[in-house]
């Protein structure tokens, strides 16, 4: 829908210029040649199907918020890039199952959510977003919108690199523009470099200390082999510890409510009841999710 959306939209204002054979055709007097009554039907058609498109589209987008909302308490990470970079083969790599990879444009219009096991018991949903590209048309931009809107709400963005493709600075300025027009700057990003299963020794040592200083925050990975992703395994257990620290939560006897809301919305290690019916639990916890069991009445401590 949004690809077609787009479609119609670069369409319409050149219906003039697509009947001008049709021009030589004259009416009588009073009457319309069929290039203008031609013109007239196709622009009402696809005036109509262009409102189709919105409304079913404005659908869409409530659906998916109704999504995400119920994903809230999650670690979510979205997958950005120029296209063919290799963010698919990247979520297949980390999640495994079927997903469509192919080398060509816009391969992932849709976007694409897996549960992802980082071990010691931690998770993040990964989402597969569309690719950017170059002098991406604005009114393209605004088709994939509701696709994009993934990307703002994620704790961070991974920008997959093709350190392979000469003009890969180039693509990552592009990427970083395409963020900036849709608002997408607030949340952190790790710089993935993709495919330097291409690139030769030397190259990698080189991009590598480069990196160092300009992009301080990068990993080097290959989608192609099979621990070619531990180094982004690695850093995404990371983040999701930095964000989600263990800290001590003392419940109130017999509140099944916060207990409820605790599980639902945190992750809980371990729990032991004391003497006084009251529950100790150790669990990982947003600052979101801690500040209201602390209103609801619960004792929140850092774990030692």
């Amino acid at each position: 829908m949004q690809v077609e959306l787009a479609q119609l939209q670069y369409m319409l204002p050149r219906l003039t210029r697509m009947w001008t054979h049709l021009e030589k055709f004259r009416g009588g007097i009073g009457m319309r040649g069929p290039g203008e009554t031609q013109l007239e039907t196709d622009r009402r058609l696809i005036n109509h199907r262009i409102r189709v498109l919105r409304e079913r589209l404005a659908d869409v987008q409530q659906n998916r918020e109704t999504q995400r909302q119920a994903r809230s308490g999650r670690f979510q990470a979205s997958l950005v890039g120029y296209t063919n970079a290799g963010k698919s083969s990247i979520l297949r790599g980390l999640a495994g199952g079927e997903i469509f990879v192919e080398d060509r444009l816009f391969a992932t219009l849709d976007p694409l959510t897996r549960e992802v096991e980082l071990g010691d018991h931690q998770s993040v949903l990964l989402t597969d977003t569309v690719g950017f590209i170059r002098k991406l048309p604005h009114h393209l931009v605004a088709s994939f919108r509701a696709t994009l809107e993934e990307v703002k709400d994620a704790d961070l963005l991974l920008h997959v690199i093709d350190a392979s493709h000469p003009a890969w600075e180039e693509h990552r300025q592009v990427v970083d523009q395409v963020l900036a027009e849709m608002g997408a700057t607030e949340q952190p990003v790790l710089h993935v470099f993709n495919k330097i299963d291409r690139l030769g020794h030397d190259d990698l040592i080189a991009l590598q200390e480069r990196m160092r200083e300009r992009l301080p925050n990068s990993i080097f990975v290959s989608a192609a082999s099979e621990d070619g992703l531990e180094p982004l395994r690695r850093a995404l257990l990371a983040k999701v510890r930095e964000q989600r620290p263990i800290a001590v939560v003392t419940l109130p006897p017999s509140d099944g409510r916060l207990l409820a809301e605790l599980y639902r919305d945190g992750e809980v290690l371990d729990r032991r009841e004391e003497e006084d019916g009251s529950l100790v639990l150790r669990a990982r916890l947003d600052e979101a999710t801690a500040g209201r069991l602390r209103r609801g009445g619960a004792e929140i401590r850092a774990a030692n």
